[in-house]
C-alpha cells in the first residue's frame, strides 16, 4: 500500500520558491518567504529545519530594523538558535528509542551537530545572553548547517513528480471547469427565459452556485481561476458556436457577465482574464485574419470589459486600470485586431487627456500593418463598434473595418515620454 506523506505546501515547487527567497540576499524576499513559512505552520506538519530556517532568518530580519533596542536582539537571535537546536536534538533522541536517553551533546555529535551550537544554546539558556557578535556568527553557521543537512538535499526527482502533479491537476480542474462552464450556460439561459432578466433572484442564484463550484476546485483560488478562464476562452464559450461574422453578442453578454464580474474580483485575476483573452484574439484560428469569427467576438469582449457601465462599477472596488492596460498591449503587440480594438477603446473613451495620449501612440504603431500604404482613419470604423459605443447589449462585429495605416505621419507637439516608453 502506498504511503503518503502530508506537507503543508501544495506543491514540491512551492518549498523551493521559499528555499531561494530565505537564502536570498533581498530582505523583501525573505520577509515574503518568512511569513509563507508561519502560515504553513499552521496547517502543520512543518518540518523543523524549515521552520529553523525561517526563524533564523527573521531574527536577522528584526536585527536589520534600528528601532529594536540591543537587549531585544539579542533576545530574538537566542530564541531562534535555542529553538534551532533543542529541536534537532529532540528529533535525534526520539529515533534513538533509548531507555536511558543520550545527553544533548552526544545526540548533536550523532546527527552532525556542531558541539559549539550546544554549548551555545546552553549558555543562552542557563545564563546571561551571548553577545550580539557571537549570536550573529552563530545563526550564519546555523544557516549553513541547515543548507548542508536539508536544503540541498532535497530530491530533485521529487521537483519532477511535483511537477507531473500539477499537471495532472490542472487537467483535473480543467475538466470540472468545462462541466461547471457548460451546466451553468444551460441553467442561466433557463434561468433568463423564465424571468426575463439577468438580475433576477433564480438567474443570480445559477451565478453565485457557479462561483462557489469553481472555487471549491482548488484551494488556490488564482490557480482556479486561472484554469477557468483558459476553458472559457480555449473552448470558445464566450459567442454562440454558430455565429456569424457581424453578429451581436448582448446575449452573452446577459448570460456571462455577472459571473465574470465575480469570478475576477482582483486586479490580478481580472488582468489574467483581459491578457488571457487579448492573446487569443491576436492569434486567429483561420488563415485569414480579418474573418475570424473568433477573434472579432473576443475583440468586442474586451471593449465591451473596458467602457460598459456594469464593469466600470466593478472596477471601482478592484484598483485596476483596463482600457490604459489593453490600450498599452495593442500598441505593444500591433496587429489587425489590436488595432480595431484600440480603436474602439480611442472612441468609447470620453477622456481627452486619454486620447492625446494613447491616439498617436497607436497610430504609430499601426505602421507597415499588412504592407499597404495608406493613412490612418478612426472615423472608418464598422458598425459593430458604434453599436457597441451606444449600448452595451447590442454589440457588432469589428470585421468591416477599413485598412490600416501605415505611413508615418509629423506629430503635432512634442511626446511627452522617453523614446522606447510606451505610457
Amino acid at each position: 500500500m502506498a504511503k503518503y506523506t502530508i506537507t503543508p505546501w501544495r506543491h514540491h515547487s512551492n518549498l523551493l520558491i521559499v528555499r531561494s527567497q530565505l537564502y536570498s540576499p533581498d530582505p523583501t524576499l525573505r520577509q515574503a518567504a518568512v511569513s509563507r513559512t508561519m502560515a504553513w505552520k499552521l496547517r502543520g506538519n512543518l518540518p523543523h529545519a524549515v521552520e529553523s530556517t525561517a526563524l533564523l532568518v527573521d531574527a536577522f530580519l528584526h536585527h536589520a530594523l534600528p528601532s529594536n533596542s540591543p537587549f531585544s536582539i539579542r533576545a530574538v537571535y537566542s530564541a531562534a538558535f535555542t529553538r534551532f537546536v533543542t529541536g534537532f536534538c529532540d528529533i535525534g533522541r526520539n529515533r534513538e528509542r533509548a531507555l536511558e536517553p543520550s545527553s544533548m551533546l552526544e545526540i548533536a555529535r550523532q546527527i552532525g551537530m556542531p558541539a559549539e551550537f550546544v554549548a551555545l544554546r546552553h549558555e543562552a539558556t542557563h545564563e546571561d545572553l551571548p553577545s550580539v557578535q557571537r549570536l550573529v556568527a552563530a545563526c550564519e553557521q546555523a544557516l549553513e548547517w541547515l543548507w548542508d543537512v536539508y536544503w540541498s538535499k532535497i530530491d530533485e526527482g521529487a521537483v519532477v513528480m511535483a511537477k507531473q502533479a500539477e499537471a495532472e491537476d490542472f487537467g483535473r480542474v480543467t475538466v470540472e471547469a468545462r462541466r461547471i462552464f457548460r451546466d451553468f450556460r444551460g441553467a442561466r439561459r433557463a434561468a433568463l427565459k423564465k424571468k426575463n432578466g439577468p438580475q433576477s433572484q433564480e438567474a443570480r442564484a445559477v451565478v453565485m452556485e457557479a462561483t462557489a463550484n469553481l472555487e471549491s476546485l482548488c484551494s488556490d483560488r488564482a490557480e482556479a481561476t486561472q484554469a477557468a478562464i483558459a476553458v472559457l476562452v480555449a473552448d470558445e464559450l464566450l459567442y454562440p458556436s454558430e455565429r456569424e461574422l457581424a453578429a451581436p453578442l448582448g446575449g452573452a453578454f446577459m448570460i456571462w457577465d455577472d459571473l465574470l464580474i465575480d469570478m475576477t474580483d482582483s486586479p490580478s485575476t481580472l488582468r489574467t482574464m483581459t491578457k488571457t483573452i487579448f492573446a487569443r484574439m491576436i492569434t486567429p484560428v483561420s488563415a485569414h485574419k480579418t474573418s475570424d469569427i473568433g477573434s472579432d467576438a473576443l475583440c468586442i469582449w474586451l471593449a465591451h470589459i473596458a467602457s460598459s457601465e456594469t464593469w466600470q462599477a466593478m472596477r471601482g472596488a478592484v484598483s485596476f486600470d483596463v482600457r490604459t492596460d489593453l490600450m498599452r498591449e495593442c500598441c505593444v503587440q500591433p496587429g489587425h485586431w489590436s488595432y480595431l480594438l484600440g480603436t474602439a477603446l480611442l472612441k468609447s473613451s470620453r477622456d481627452d487627456m486619454f486620447i492625446e495620449a494613447w491616439s498617436d501612440l497607436l497610430r504609430a504603431s499601426a505602421v507597415n500593418i499588412d504592407g499597404a500604404d495608406t493613412n490612418i482613419e478612426t472615423d472608418d470604423v464598422s458598425n459593430g463598434i458604434s453599436s457597441l459605443m451606444e449600448t452595451d447589449a447590442e454589440a457588432g462585429s469589428f470585421a468591416e473595418a477599413s485598412d490600416l495605416a501605415t505611413s508615418w505621419q509629423r506629430a503635432l507637439f512634442a511626446p511627452q515620454a522617453a523614446i522606447g516608453v510606451v505610457r
